[in-house]
């Protein structure tokens, strides 16, 4: 237990600042990739470790035959060349294989891994902000969704690593709002969300309860209403404009789907970093490459969004995609320990955001809330260990302390004898 605790450590250490804040830097490319393999074969070799949590393998393993399934269907009568299958590959096993191996390795940190964690995401946020300077200029109207994920990620962290307190709390939202020095319309969605898990919503989520609705209601309203001006241009206003890349990208994902029943188009076709590099021929086939953004020399906005892609594994790939989000929600509302709870729903909250206008999910962007997801996963496992530890541990000092008490009566009575 203790070796994986601290190999996690290390590895989110490293993690952070290479694969989320600097991943743009020369060099940093395809350290999230490194990263992703090493955490698999680590998790392999730790397969007979009887403190790991056996119970996701199974699923796991499912996973891994459906992804295995889509690559042999992919090479065999996907649109795209094998090149692109394989980098789309490389990204869409990452997201599973960090929740899936760090929800079976487990880890369960000390005081002090916590503190060189937390540590470590306070630094590396201040510094990504002190290495873009224009994020305090307020003559410069930038967006950065790094600076977002950073923020949200460190301060979720930082309310789930340390005791509950309102000292705690503020400080957690402190950091949440450094985001806010140059935010995307979408972040600050995430941003209500945290407030509202953090600061308002006291008990679990009942989707049955008509007050749960009215929660529910009030929440989507005021994301909307923070988000409107960007949500309209793309999602209402915008759907009629076929000039404009991301609801271009959405409506021809739709048609992708019916096109290509039941399987989809194939790994690294479409909407993806696959699609862009080895261009794709459905740009070419749905007439999208007039389009500012995705063009074959200027495909930007290619894997602008994450929703589109799953066009490429077809009305099943999008029913496993919900079957495994529908199983995780479905753990989030056991979760016993109020703050894993909240902090499981806010990290489903933001990447449901996210993937509308960003395709982090598959970036290690994305990858601090996959962490977050499994070490929310294991709360009730673990609160099970320690109350049996502690149950243990009583029986143990009830045990020695009669013991002594049996001694003390026997030399009592031996002295009595003798008087």
């Amino acid at each position: 237990m203790k070796d994986i605790s601290r190999f996690f450590t290390i590895y989110w250490i490293i993690y952070f600042p290479t694969c989320i804040a600097y991943n743009d830097l020369p060099g940093f490319s395809s350290i999230d990739e490194v990263m992703t393999g090493i955490l698999l074969v680590y998790t392999f070799m730790k397969y007979n470790n009887r403190s790991i949590n056996r119970r996701p393998w199974k699923e796991f393993t499912v996973c891994i035959g459906l992804i295995a399934f889509y690559i042999v269907y992919s090479l065999l009568f996907g649109a795209n060349v094998a090149g692109a299958v394989w980098l789309d590959l490389m990204q869409e096993i990452r997201p599973y294989a960090i929740i899936y191996c760090t929800w079976i390795l487990n880890p369960r940190f000390t005081k002090k891994q916590k503190k060189w964690m937390l540590g470590t995401m306070v630094i590396t946020l201040f510094s990504w902000i002190f290495y873009h300077p224009q994020t305090l200029d307020t003559q410069v109207e930038a967006e950065f969704p790094v600076l977002g994920q950073l923020a949200i990620c460190t301060g979720m962290s930082w309310y789930l690593f340390t005791k509950e307190t309102k000292r705690n709390r503020n400080i957690a939202l402190l950091l949440v709002l450094t985001g806010m020095l140059a935010p995307k319309f979408k972040f600050m969605g995430e941003v209500v969300c945290f407030i509202a898990f953090v600061f308002f919503i006291k008990q679990r989520l009942n989707f049955k309860s008509p007050k749960t609705m009215i929660y529910v209601v009030l929440l989507v309203t005021v994301i909307l209403m923070v988000t409107w001006t960007r949500f309209d241009a793309y999602y209402v206003s915008g759907l009629s404009n076929d000039e404009l890349a991301r609801p271009m990208t959405y409506k021809t994902s739709l048609r992708i789907l019916w096109d290509y029943l039941p399987f989809g188009s194939g790994m690294g076709s479409f909407a993806c970093n696959g699609a862009w590099k080895f261009f794709s021929p459905l740009y070419y086939k749905y007439n999208l490459t007039g389009i500012w953004g995705l063009s074959p020399e200027m495909g930007y906005f290619i894997c602008d969004a994450y929703y589109p892609t799953l066009a490429q594994f077809g009305i099943v790939g999008v029913f496993f995609f919900c079957w495994f989000w529908k199983r995780r929600l479905a753990t989030f509302d056991i979760i016993a320990d109020m703050r894993y709870y909240r902090v499981a729903m806010i990290t489903f909250c933001c990447l449901a955001i996210e993937q509308t206008a960003d395709s982090s999910w598959l970036s290690g962007k994305g990858m601090g809330y996959c962490m977050l997801i499994a070490l929310c996963l294991n709360a009730n496992r673990n609160m099970m260990e320690q109350r049996r530890r502690e149950e243990m541990r009583k029986k143990m000092l009830e045990k020695r302390r009669m013991a002594e008490n049996s001694e003390t009566e026997e030399l009592k009575l031996a002295e009595n004898i003798k008087s």
